[in-house]
């Protein structure tokens, strides 16, 4: 029996290729490293929704029970309707919470040529990527030391 792990992974609208990326790099980095060690992280996000406000209980509930929250952001939050701010203030909210299985919280940026660096008030990102390439090595890495830090 393996041990689960819930990933939830926030991303905005524009973010689509990156959303269905984050699925396929944890499914080859279960494949090849943490099913070996007894270990599985389960992908979570948004899918096929353009409105999520009317989703909003069913989103705090997933985000309420992943031990790992990964935000992806470009410029900005996104529109209203696919807005994870307050999803984000929850998951700092519950990585507080020591009867959360919240563990670690990071938000990683997409630089893309002439978009400035998003949000005022934010902390530095935990990664910056611009290619698909490049934001598999920075997942990679960030499952890799969670698995070393889990067994």
């Amino acid at each position: 029996m393996y041990q689960m792990h819930r990933v939830f992974c926030a991303t905005p609208w524009g973010m689509e290729a990156e959303r269905i990326a984050f699925y396929d790099i944890i499914g080859r980095f279960n494949e090849a490293l943490a099913m070996a060690r007894g270990i599985l992280f389960v992908p979570v996000s948004l899918l096929n929704t353009q409105d999520k406000r009317r989703l909003q209980y069913d989103i705090d509930e997933n985000i309420r029970q992943c031990r790992y929250f990964i935000l992806l952001l470009e410029d900005s939050w996104g529109p209203p309707e696919r807005n994870f701010q307050r999803d984000y203030r929850l998951a700092l909210q519950l990585l507080e919470a020591p009867d959360q299985p919240m563990e670690a919280v990071v938000w990683m940026q997409k630089n893309q040529p002439g978009i400035p660096k998003p949000l005022d008030g934010m902390p530095s990102p935990d990664g910056v990527f611009g290619t698909a390439p490049e934001f598999d090595v920075l997942l990679t890495g960030m499952l890799s030391a969670w698995l070393d830090e889990i067994v």
